[in-house]
């Protein structure tokens, strides 16, 4: 991944989601890689949270950086 937007949206799924999703796989968290979510659901399920998972705010994650994240996420279920 060459491209700087995917490569920050990694970096914010490093920080945010790896330790309970490792790599958009299942762990913690269910696996996230093989979801054909539309983006806009994404960052709905970050910000509301949802069973276990907590809700980002944000407080905690910038609008800027939750679509970094939801970019960063397409392009790993495309390269999957």
């Amino acid at each position: 991944m060459q491209n700087p937007e995917i490569e920050r949206g990694k970096m914010a799924f490093q920080h945010y989601c790896h330790s309970c999703h490792p790599g958009g796989e299942g762990g913690l968290g269910p696996a996230l890689n093989d979801k054909p979510l539309p983006g806009f659901l994404v960052k709905q399920q970050v910000r509301w949270g949802l069973g276990v998972m907590p809700s980002f705010g944000e407080d905690k994650i910038s609008a800027e950086e939750l679509d970094l994240l939801v970019e960063y996420m397409a392009a790993l279920r495309k390269s999957g």
